[in-house]
């Protein structure tokens, strides 16, 4: 992570970054004069720290440490980083998603482990609560056993109590508790409703608005203030399938903003009319991407500012003093994304992360008052930002005319032509690839290869209507658009259409074995990981999981289209016609693509006589949750890559 003196009259202190108890750093080797060869042990590392919080005195950060087997918590001193953070033990075989403060003395964690439900391994939540006065911690709403249960939508400033949305099992819609934080006991706020999953509260703890989706159609719920009935509202929000409310903002009686891709297809923020039911004007749209967040005032709850991401995340601020905030950090640290991660509740102090795709980057801590700002802590202090190989934001055409966005890049110190080549497609697949660090990608960059990461279409994040075009079309247009950018990257010389793999996971898994199936021309080998192989079980699977009917049907149709048999695009039912060397790694705990799909595509290829490679992980689940799971299969890949397609 590199560090400037001065930040546009800001004091930028040289303190060192924080480790963590982090192990020392390991020498890189090379493989030539010019391409750095990173070892396998600094990129399979774990970042030190993960979705760290500022309290709301701003003199503690808390944090998910990540360096040891056991899930801990950290709570660095905001002023002396480099002293050693309280370490605070949760024990094994469990996992943080979210950090939420409630006063200066109380943290509020929603914890995730995994339970067997209806024969589906699946992530269920529960709140814990973290008494930092005490090093106390207990469970809140024993009761609840839903999948989520530890939503915390309103934390109270003094630490008093929390509003959580909560289901009781995972087959009913999420009512609103009242939790008393001193004992962990909890009392029905707001009532489940009918299709109601989305829960929205005001800036003073009162619960204003639900969103029902029923008949293809999200309605709302809404009421001005606390005590009165909800009331349905009249105007209908969206009009399209795939329309969708992301967040709403309350304002004074009747009015706010919300967040809705109604009016253009793409997530922009309008003003709302909530008795009329109507989208007003504009207040931050986007002529290409959406939107997707807003930072409020922590006290007030006005908008200061909304985040968005065409080729990176940016900001765009309403306050004009966070709008010369971010110009002096973008000129003092130039490419580079230079996020507000949180601040304190008075707004004086602001942590920062500052980093890219070829930068893991570090957190910051900025006094505005005493115009001073010192590094706390890098997640990767084995990572050198000057080995890594450089990202660059890219676009093609498709073969029907769709722009497609994508990521490439090319390996540090090698001339860009005739590299070998790694097709890189992203899981979801209604997801999307960000300008960030990725080890896999700077791996296979250090071995010399040029890494293309399409944004097909059905990725997320450029509008309805690139999503849209992406529905029904598992192995078709999709994989189309993979193949296509491997022909932009041949036409401009760039890469040898003799030397390419292309490698995924999830559903990149599953366009890595169909890739290698539908075009064996194109690829000398394919890696799958977590991939699906049999879309029909993937569907029969993922029904068990709908509470409704419609939902699924929906579901279907975007994965299916207008296809009846489903073996015309399954891997496993084309095993036979594979005929190059394919790595494959599944989880044994998988809870999104069952480890029954790796371990049948493993043995039709076995049956087939095809070059296979295997390796299942014990505790592993749709993620590389033990980073000796991913060093082992880092390990794997270099070696099969090494053997089948050598750089």
């Amino acid at each position: 992570m590199r560090c400037v003196a001065v930040l546009g009259g800001l004091l930028l202190a040289s303190a060192s970054f924080a480790s963590a108890d982090a192990p020392p750093p390991s020498a890189n080797t090379s493989t030539s004069a010019t391409t750095p060869r990173l070892s396998v042990d600094s990129l399979a590392a774990f970042p030190v720290i993960r979705g760290p919080q500022l309290s709301p005195d701003g003199k503690l950060i808390a944090a998910r440490a990540n360096n040891s087997k056991e899930t801990r918590l950290l709570l660095i001193n905001a002023d002396r980083p480099e002293a050693p953070p309280r370490i605070i033990s949760l024990g094994d075989k469990v996992g943080v998603s979210d950090i939420t403060w409630a006063g200066k003395d109380r943290l509020l964690l929603t914890v995730v482990t995994r339970s067997e439900v209806l024969g589906l391994v699946l992530p269920v939540t529960r709140l814990v609560i973290v008494d930092l006065s005490s090093g106390q911690s207990r469970v809140a709403d024993t009761k609840s056993r839903g999948i989520y249960a530890g939503d915390v939508l309103y934390a109270d400033p003094q630490g008093a109590f929390a509003l959580v949305a909560s289901q009781d099992d995972i087959f009913s819609n999420p009512s609103i508790k009242r939790v008393d934080l001193a004992t962990g006991k909890a009392v029905i706020e707001e009532k489940a409703r009918p299709d109601v999953w989305n829960w929205y509260v005001d800036n003073d703890g009162v619960v204003r608005a639900g969103l029902a989706y029923d008949n293809r159609r999200w309605t709302l719920w809404y009421r001005d203030k606390a005590g009165e009935p909800f009331r349905k509202i009249k105007g209908k929000i969206e009009k399209a399938e795939d329309s969708a409310v992301d967040r709403l903002v309350f304002g004074r009686a009747g009015t706010g903003m919300i967040i809705t891709n109604e009016k253009t297809g793409r997530f922009a923020l309008y003003r709302y009319d909530f008795n009329a039911g109507s989208v007003g004007e504009a207040v931050f749209e986007h002529p290409d991407v959406d939107i997707t967040d807003v930072l409020a005032n922590p006290i007030t709850g006005e908008i200061r500012g909304i985040r968005y991401e065409d080729d990176r995340v940016r900001m765009h601020w309403i306050d004009p003093e966070m709008k010369k905030l971010q110009a002096s950090l973008d000129k003092a640290l130039p490419n580079a994304i230079n996020d507000v991660v949180d601040t304190s509740l008075d707004e004086n102090r602001v942590l920062i992360w500052s980093g890219g795709a070829s930068d893991p980057g570090g957190y910051f801590l900025l006094d505005r008052k005493a115009k001073r700002m010192h590094p706390v802590v890098t997640p990767y202090p084995e990572v050198d930002p000057d080995q890594l190989s450089p990202v660059t934001a890219v676009s093609y055409q498709a073969r029907d005319g769709l722009k497609i966005p994508a990521y490439l890049t090319l390996p540090k110190g090698r001339p860009a032509s005739g590299l070998p080549l790694i097709m890189m497609p992203h899981g979801g697949p209604f997801h999307r690839d960000s300008w960030a660090y990725d080890p896999f990608v700077q791996l296979l960059a250090s071995r010399g290869y040029a890494v293309l990461q399409p944004q097909f279409r059905g990725s997320t994040g450029y509008g309805r209507s690139f999503v849209e075009r992406g529905h029904g079309e598992w192995g078709r247009k999709m994989q189309d658009d993979l193949d296509d950018g491997l022909d932009w990257l041949v036409k401009s010389g760039k890469v040898d259409p003799k030397r390419v793999c292309i490698f995924g996971a999830s559903y990149g898994g599953y366009a890595a074995l169909w890739g290698a199936i539908r075009n064996p021309e194109r690829y000398r080998c394919a890696v799958s990981v977590a991939g699906v192989t049999d879309v029909a079980a993937q569907l029969r699977d993922n029904r068990r999981t709908f509470t409704a009917t419609r939902y699924f049907k929906e579901w279907r149709t975007k994965v299916a289209g207008d296809l009846k048999d489903l073996s015309e695009v399954s891997p496993l039912d084309h095993a036979a016609r594979l005929k190059v060397p394919v790595l494959i790694a599944h989880g044994e705990d998988d809870g999104t693509v069952s480890v029954k799909q790796g371990r049948a595509m493993v043995q039709a290829l076995t049956k087939a006589r095809a070059d296979v490679t295997s390796v299942f992980y014990k505790d592993m689940g749709h993620d590389f949750d033990e980073q000796a799971d991913l060093k082992d299969f880092m390990q794997r890949l270099d070696a099969f890559l090494a053997k089948h397609n050598p750089a």
